[in-house]
């Protein structure tokens, strides 16, 4: 005979670790598609529409690569969906890094600092730890700097860089009459290493070969190695701007490119022949441009002098002869093959 509770089939209670929940079902990591545990997982895209997680290991390299490359990895971002991750839980994890000092003393000025800072206001970082200012720019613009870093507390030029041990009189003088020189210099070299869209001027570095670019801000289509709009770019004249046209027979006229940077190297053998041996040729090409200009602009003495004094060109890894010579200025060598 059936007893009451086996009639009415009342089940028996477990417990609590045998009841599955959410957080411990095995989700797959979207980098490396391993399925992890919860344990292991380390970041979760908040993003409603994706959610992905990616494991322990996948994060620990992604870290790596952003103290690598701050300036292209920063902030990190879902691979699934390119969606920032969540701040807060970036900089917790970054935290225990052991560069986190020098996580910070880059972060700061380079994208922070835009969102803290007045129009008026600029900041002064110790160039040997991570201390920063915030001072304003309408008053004496600030060239020296005494850290109040109780680990530091060395007293620097701002200009130089370099630790000052006596009166002051040398930065006073020579550096700070070449300061706005300088500044010329390393602009210089910034806007040679990247590459900008001809509308917005949004900057960035490209990850393959393909000079074809649709920017990612503004919508904007436009040649990554001439930097012209697809609507003004050079075609022939019986064709209308596109780039198909401004890609054709771009061998034979000087100012139309190819679709592909590897494609060069069968006309011009100082072109490598892989993508990125390309973007290095092509944006050291760029920056020996800019630089030329400098030296034009300040004269040949005066940019010699920035170099001995600064090391500024040397610690680049460019040379003034380099900078000279008009085949390191010359884009496509179309009589190469001739």
């Amino acid at each position: 005979m059936a007893t009451e509770n086996e009639s009415q089939n009342i089940p028996i209670p477990t417990k609590e670790s045998e009841v599955p929940s959410k957080e411990n079902t095995p989700k797959t990591c979207a980098t490396c598609e391993v399925v992890i545990g919860a344990n292991d997982i380390k970041l979760q895209c908040k993003r409603d529409q994706c959610g992905a997680v990616t494991c322990n290991s996948c994060t620990k390299l992604m870290v790596e690569v952003m103290f690598g490359q701050p300036v292209l990895e920063y902030p990190l971002k879902c691979c699934s969906c390119s969606n920032a991750y969540d701040s807060i839980e970036v900089d917790q994890l970054l935290a225990k890094h052991p560069s986190y000092e020098q996580y910070i003393a880059f972060i700061l000025p380079l994208f922070w600092s835009k969102d803290c800072l007045e129009e008026n206001e600029k900041l002064a970082q110790c160039p040997f730890c991570p201390y920063v200012e915030i001072h304003t720019t309408d008053t004496c613009p600030i060239q020296f700097m005494t850290c109040q870093h109780p680990a530091c507390g060395k007293k620097s030029c701002l200009i130089c860089l370099h630790e000052i041990t006596d009166d002051e009189s040398n930065h006073r003088t020579t550096c700070v009459e070449l300061q706005s020189y300088k500044e010329l210099v390393e602009k210089a070299i910034e806007t040679g290493s990247k590459q900008q869209c001809p509308h917005c001027h949004l900057t960035g570095l490209k990850d393959d070969g393909c000079t074809h670019m649709t920017c990612e801000r503004c919508g904007l289509t436009w040649c990554y190695l001439c930097g012209m709009k697809e609507t003004e770019c050079l075609v022939g004249d019986d064709d209308d701007p596109s780039f198909s046209a401004h890609n054709n027979e771009w061998e034979q006229h000087v100012g139309r490119c190819p679709m592909s940077l590897v494609s060069i190297h069968e006309l011009d053998d100082r072109w490598p022949d892989d993508d990125e041996g390309c973007l290095e040729f092509f944006h050291r090409y760029r920056t020996l441009c800019e630089l030329y200009d400098v030296m034009k602009i300040v004269g040949e003495d005066r940019f010699d002098e920035l170099n001995q004094t600064f090391g500024i060109i040397d610690a680049s890894g460019y040379t003034i002869d380099e900078i000279k010579d008009y085949d390191n200025r010359m884009l496509i060598n179309y009589g190469a093959t001739e």
